[in-house]
Formats: C-alpha cells, structure tokens, sequence
C-alpha cells in the first residue's frame, strides 16, 4: 500500500531542507528521503560560512553575489543563535596577485550589494592588524581591509530547516536506502528500505536535490535530466590551536583564496582545496597531497610553520558544479544552481543542480513558484 503525498523530495542536505521547509509551510504535504543523517554529507563539510561571495565578484556572477548577501541577512535574522556575523579580515602583500586598489573596489561593491551599513568594510592600520594577529607575518604587508560574513555550524542549520518543515507537518526521513523509483499513474511511485522494513510511497512530484549525487542518482533511476555536474573536492585541516583570533581571507601564489578560520576549543580551520573529481563521490578521498597544499599556503603567512602533527582534523565536501566544458580552471566555474524542470509521461520532476548553503531559501522559493 503506497502512502500518497504531494511531494517527494530526495537528499536531506541544506537545500532538499530548504525545499521541504518551504512546501511544508505552503501546505503541501512533502516527505523528504535521506539515506544518511540530515546535514551529514556536503552540508557537514563545508567552510562553516554563510557568505555572499567576495570572490565571485571577480568571475561577474554579480546576481549570484546580490542573492547570496540576501540571504546571508535573512538567516541570521531567522536564526541568530547558529548564523552571526564576523569580521573577516584581508591583508595584501607586496607579492599579492590583487592588488589592494582591485581588492578595495570589489569590497566596495560587495557593501553596495549587501546594503547593510553597520557591516561595511574599511581599511585597518596594519600595526594594529599585526598586534592582534600575532602569528601572521609582516614582512612585505602592504594594506590590510576588513569586511564582515556570516559564519554558522553547516550541519546544525540543515537540522534547524529540517525540524521547521517537521514542524508545518512535513515527514522527514533519515537511514533510508531507496530501491525504486518508477512512474505510475501520472505520478511517482517510491520504494525504500528504513528501520521499520520496506516502505512504498506515491506523489505527483519528485524533487531531486542530491547534490555531489546528482548525476549519480539520474543514472540509476533513470531519471530525464537536461544537465550534468562537474564535482569539485573542498579539503579542509584542522589545526589543533588557535592560529588566528578572527577569519582570514588569504590568496595563494595561483591566485586562488583560501580561508583560515578560528573554530571550537581553541581550533582552527584552514580551507579549501579545488579538486575536479572523476571517480563516484563515496570513493573521494583526501590526500597527502592536498594536506601539503593547504599547508604550504597557511605557512606562506604564519611567522611559525605548522605541520602535519597539528592536524586533528580532516573533512571534505564536495561541490556539485553546473558542467561547463569551456572554463578549465574550476575556481572560475560559475556557483550559480539551476531548477531542471522535467515532464515526464504525466508526472513532474524538478532536479537542482549545483546550488550553496547560502542561498538554499531563494533556491526553495524559486522551486516553489515553478511549482
């Protein structure tokens, strides 16, 4: 006997949340489908911030930026206790590949986009910047800004989003394996295995939101799709001291940025890496070659090196990527997601491709309108 719902979403990271959140508070009566824990996938293993996107201010994704800073102000106003702004502080060396006038002008703009006053960024005295940041180098510092982010727990707010679409009466589902998935009766019939044995379900809409996954997903199911990603690996360290008493925002000698960023218990995060991934994303993997790039970049600036025995941490997320075979340094792929809206023998599908932690409630708006 197959329950009936509206809705089927599947993937239970930050967006399938958001989705299920949205649809829930509309009315509809949504089951989202994870096979993990909520949040325990990308969601978990991201850089821990809720951002607008200073770099990719760079790249000309100027509404991308607009829509982000949007949402970084909305949930931090919904949820104060898990997003909060911080300073984020950026110093421009002699040897920078940006100079300071590019770097003051992007920041300039992104305060136009953000339109929040009271988090405009400006220029910090560089003796004043060296005393609280001690470990840093001075040698060769040249100008140093100062700008403001929201920083969050990535997986505590995919919980947070998760228990408000239980909340408005949505079924959250978690350790569930789904065996089929099949057309019936204008619809979607959905088979899974959970705690409780085989379950059968039916809806009219399937929503595919599974990330890294995504292509994955298509070919097993055989789901249409009108798109594909490219999966770029996000490596992090953690160090186990304090080596920064506010975020960093660092360039490295290819003119990528890399984040060093204090976290729990005295700790510090360092990130990230981009690594095009070929292989099944259960098989992705850190390596000790990604463990020296990231702490080749951190030594650059600390005035004492850190070193493999500091790392008590490792994590990697993985980023899904609309495909664009033209652009061939992934640090210059658009982070823009698109709704691939699919009907199909009577039934409708929604898949979403690429997509950020922060923008997952535009994301789920957007999906909303399209249904």
């Amino acid at each position: 006997m197959h329950r009936q719902y509206d809705a089927v979403v599947l993937g239970g990271g930050i967006n399938g949340c958001a989705i299920a959140r949205k649809l829930s508070q509309e009315g509809m009566r949504v089951v989202l489908l994870e096979r993990g824990a909520i949040g325990g996938g990308t969601s978990a293993n991201s850089s821990k911030l809720i951002h607008g996107g200073l770099r990719y201010l760079e790249n000309g994704q100027f509404d991308l930026v607009k829509e982000s800073l949007k949402d970084r102000q909305r949930l931090a106003k919904l949820y104060p206790d898990l997003v909060r702004m911080v300073p984020f502080y950026l110093p421009v060396y002699q040897d920078s590949l940006r100079p300071g006038w590019m770097i003051r002008l992007g920041l300039l703009l992104y305060d136009a986009f953000s339109r929040q006053r009271a988090y405009h960024s400006r220029e910090v005295n560089k003796n004043a910047f060296l005393n609280r940041f001690p470990n840093i180098k001075p040698e060769g510092l040249r100008r140093v800004y100062v700008y403001y982010d929201g920083k969050t727990d990535d997986q505590e707010l995919t919980r947070r989003l998760a228990c408000d679409a239980r909340e408005n009466g949505g079924v959250v589902q978690e350790y569930c394996s789904v065996s089929d998935i099949s057309l019936a009766d204008g619809g979607w019939a959905v088979s899974y295995t959970d705690s409780q044995g085989e379950q059968q379900l039916k809806a009219p809409l399937l929503i595919n939101v599974t990330g890294p996954w995504i292509d994955e997903v298509n070919e097993r199911y055989g789901l249409p799709h009108n798109y594909r990603i490219t999966r770029v690996s996000g490596i992090h360290i953690v160090i186990n001291r304090e080596l920064v008493p506010d975020c960093l925002f660092l360039q490295t000698r290819t003119k990528r940025i890399f984040f060093m960023i204090p976290w729990r218990e005295g700790k510090t995060i360092i990130g990230t890496t981009e690594r095009v991934e070929n292989c099944p994303c259960d098989a992705v993997q850190i390596n000790e070659s990604d463990i020296d790039y990231l702490l080749a970049c951190a030594n650059r600036y600390l005035r004492n090196p850190v070193n493999k025995s500091d790392i008590v941490d490792t994590f990697l997320g993985i980023r899904p990527l609309i495909m664009d075979k033209r652009v061939k340094d992934v640090s210059q792929m658009s982070r823009e997601y698109k709704l691939d809206v699919v009907e199909y023998q009577g039934a409708k599908l929604i898949h979403v491709f690429g997509g950020k932690l922060t923008t997952c409630l535009s994301m789920a708006e957007k999906v909303w309108r399209r249904i």
